[in-house]
């Protein structure tokens, strides 16, 4: 027993300071993570299709998003440099808001020209695209945010928001001119889309005065599409 203690004195007294370890050594076929911890597997593209990762390939093919479009994203390391507008468009405007408890079909995308347009000058494009990673991770409802924990959710998809921001040109973080407009076009659609109900919505800012004339999926595919030409043009 005493040799153990021995041995464990001696392997504590001779630790490195962190910041004098050598750096860390991974196979040819790994790479470090995001937070330099650990090792994971270096993502191998396709040779017949650049954008996409070989999901053959991947141990654990849960850690890639596979789009629409055959583009795929590396959730821990997203590149979306070959991405365009549709890749973001298109899965926003399949999405309901509520996780479809609403009167009628109302997609992500209608909410986000929506907050566009009630977003003050100089903040439309950034509205437009402020829910810009739900075409990668879903339409999260707030109560679950609030139940899994806001903090928990923001680190995950923090890589996603700022890869977007970097290839779309959008700000980041999101400025609270946007989260307001966000905001006014949340108390819009409580008040049209949601069942009656009792809750104390005090917070919220006032709703538009023009009520939601909500679209199918493949117009407000168009009309975010139009929407996102118009800006970039401005």
């Amino acid at each position: 027993m005493a040799s153990n203690y021995a041995r464990l004195e001696f392997g504590l007294n001779n630790l490195l300071p962190i910041s004098c370890m050598p750096p860390r050594k991974f196979p040819p076929d790994m790479v470090s993570s995001s937070d330099g911890s650990a090792a994971v597997p270096k993502r191998h593209r396709r040779r017949d299709n650049p954008a996409q990762f070989d999901l053959f390939e991947m141990p654990e093919a849960t850690a890639v998003m596979l789009t629409f479009s055959g583009r795929t994203v590396d959730l821990e390391n997203p590149d979306l440099s070959a991405f365009d507008i549709t890749d973001i468009a298109r899965p926003l405007a399949y999405q309901c808001r509520f996780v479809g408890n609403t009167i009628a079909f109302y997609s992500v995308a209608q909410h986000s020209v929506l907050a566009s347009y009630l977003a003050p000058k100089g903040f439309e494009y950034d509205a437009l695209m402020h829910d810009a990673e739900e075409a990668f991770t879903g339409d999260w409802p707030t109560p679950w945010k609030v139940r899994i924990g806001r903090a928990a959710i923001e680190e995950a998809v923090a890589p996603l928001k700022r890869e977007i921001a970097e290839r779309f040109g959008t700000r980041y973080p999101q400025p609270k001119e946007v989260k307001l407009a966000d905001q006014r076009a949340l108390a819009t659609e409580l008040r049209d889309l949601c069942a009656p109900h009792r809750v104390n919505w005090k917070d919220l800012p006032s709703p538009a005065v023009e009520p939601i004339q909500a679209l199918a999926p493949e117009d407000a595919l168009r009309s975010f599409l139009q929407r996102y030409r118009e800006l970039r043009k401005s």
